[in-house]
């Protein structure tokens, strides 16, 4: 699914051209794509774009007068900009395969002044949209701090994990404890610091800065590379990230480790895949 690089990626092309743009019609295709309490889509009808950001995993777009649409990706979720009139070439009988595909996926539009649209595609549909009258996003979700908003000095990173009994790398999936790392980063920030994922989270209370470090030092380079395209995950433009082909653990399950050689293994904890190497995680 796409995690805080790859949703960072996302954002950035967005934010240049919808910043200042007024909606002028939206609508979403299904209902059970809204989280719980939020308003519907139409409400943003009339309203201007006044800054696209992100928070932990989620893409939020926030409106003048007022309001705030939350977009989760979920596993598959794509969001892509698009002339609003391509829409009636799209309906064509004779257009192709991917074309028809595309569509059977398209389930959310929101129709811009000068007829560009956003538009919400999710083939799973395991991701949400969340719209709101206030500015209590991350309360609404429980979305925690990400590893570049949690100071390095103190003890703010220790107390993250002070007295956790569960396995590293599963606290750094939890999104109330830490947002924006799923299994990819997770298992290369582990790589980075050199932790083994089995590690019980207290006693890595002491080297928790270190962790965090690791972590900001791999999501700067996987943003630097546009994300990491394993499955699903496209650029706002259709294109493909590339930090997959810079990977040193996750997906290479029997590979050799780029440090000391020796295969890459792969376990799971907690209904998850972790991947690291045995010799220089310890």
């Amino acid at each position: 699914m796409p995690e805080l690089p790859e949703v960072e990626t996302i954002v950035r092309c967005l934010r240049g051209p919808l910043v200042g743009r007024r909606v002028v019609r939206a609508r979403l295709r299904y209902a059970m794509l809204y989280r719980r309490r939020s308003l519907r889509v139409t409400w943003l009808t009339g309203r201007t774009i006044t800054a696209v950001e992100r928070v932990g995993k989620n893409a939020v777009f926030r409106f003048a007068p007022s309001g705030i649409m939350t977009v989760n990706l979920g596993m598959t979720g794509r969001l892509a900009l698009a002339p609003s009139n391509a829409a009636s070439s799209s309906r064509r009988k004779d257009c192709s395969a991917s074309e028809r595909e595309s569509r059977k996926h398209l389930h959310g539009r929101f129709v811009l002044h000068g007829e560009d649209e956003l538009r919400y595609y999710d083939p799973r549909r395991f991701g949400y949209i969340y719209i709101t009258a206030n500015d209590h996003i991350r309360d609404d979700l429980r979305i925690a701090p990400d590893p570049f908003e949690i100071s390095l000095r103190g003890n703010a990173a220790g107390g993250l994990f002070r007295g956790r009994r569960a396995p590293i790398k599963s606290l750094l999936l939890d999104q109330k404890l830490l947002s924006g790392i799923g299994n990819i980063y997770a298992d290369e920030t582990l790589f980075a610091a050199k932790i083994d994922p089995r590690t019980p989270g207290g006693d890595i209370a002491p080297h928790a800065r270190r962790l965090l470090a690791a972590a900001r030092r791999v999501l700067e380079s996987a943003i630097a590379h546009g994300g990491s395209t394993v499955r699903d995950y496209r650029r706002v433009d259709g294109t493909r990230g590339n930090y997959q082909n810079h990977h040193a653990v996750y997906g290479r399950e029997g590979e050799p480790c780029m440090i000391c050689g020796n295969a890459i293994k792969r376990i799971v904890l907690s209904g998850r895949s972790a991947h690291f190497c045995p010799i220089c995680q310890k």
